[in-house]
C-alpha cells in the first residue's frame, strides 16, 4: 500500500502538469482575434492586388486579399504584437490584358449561388494593373512592418516606401 508522502508528493508533481495543459499551447489568449482594416499604399499609390498577413511572436497568423482599391479587411487579425508582411503577384505571362480576354471567353463559366441563383464568376474581379512593390516586404524577416493588434474592431493603413 502507498503512503500517504508518496501520494501527496505524486500529486504535488502533477498539478502544475495539468495547469500548464489546461492552458493551452498557445497561451490564454490564442485563440483571441480582432478585425483590422484599412489601405496598402505604396509611395501614395493604392495597391490593387496581394495579401496582407499578420504573424505573431507565437507564429499564429492571419491573411487576408487586397481589393482592386487598395483596401484589406481581415477579420480574424491575431492579439498582440504582430509583424505585418505584403505581397504581390508577379505579372502573368502576356500580362493582365492576356488574362482580360481569358476571363471574357470564360465569363459565363462559374458556380450559381443556390439561394438568389446569381452567377458568381470564376476569376473574380480583376485590376487593370499590377502595382510592384518591393520583395522585402514579403518577408516577416525583412517587412519593418509591425503593429499591435487589440481586442475590436480598429482602421491600420499599412504605407509601403519604394
Amino acid at each position: 500500500m502507498l503512503s500517504h508522502r508518496v501520494l501527496g508528493t505524486c500529486a504535488g508533481l502533477l498539478l502544475p502538469c495539468l495547469a500548464v495543459l489546461s492552458s493551452g499551447c498557445g497561451g490564454p489568449d490564442w485563440k483571441a482575434r480582432a478585425v483590422v482594416k484599412g489601405k496598402v499604399t505604396i509611395d501614395g499609390k493604392h495597391l490593387t492586388v496581394g495579401t496582407v498577413m499578420f504573424l505573431n511572436k507565437n507564429k499564429i497568423t492571419s491573411s487576408t486579399s487586397i481589393d482592386k482599391n487598395g483596401n484589406y479587411t481581415m477579420n480574424d487579425a491575431p492579439i498582440g504584437d504582430v509583424v505585418i508582411t505584403v505581397s504581390v503577384p508577379k505579372a502573368p505571362p502576356g500580362g493582365l490584358a492576356r488574362m482580360k480576354g481569358m476571363k471574357a471567353v470564360a465569363k459565363d463559366v462559374g458556380s450559381a449561388d443556390p439561394e438568389t441563383g446569381k452567377r458568381i464568376a470564376m476569376m473574380g474581379d480583376m485590376p487593370d494593373k499590377i502595382v510592384p512593390i518591393p520583395d522585402k516586404y514579403a518577408n516577416e524577416e525583412t517587412s519593418g512592418l509591425t503593429y499591435t493588434v487589440e481586442r475590436g474592431e480598429h482602421n491600420h493603413d499599412i504605407k509601403l516606401q519604394p
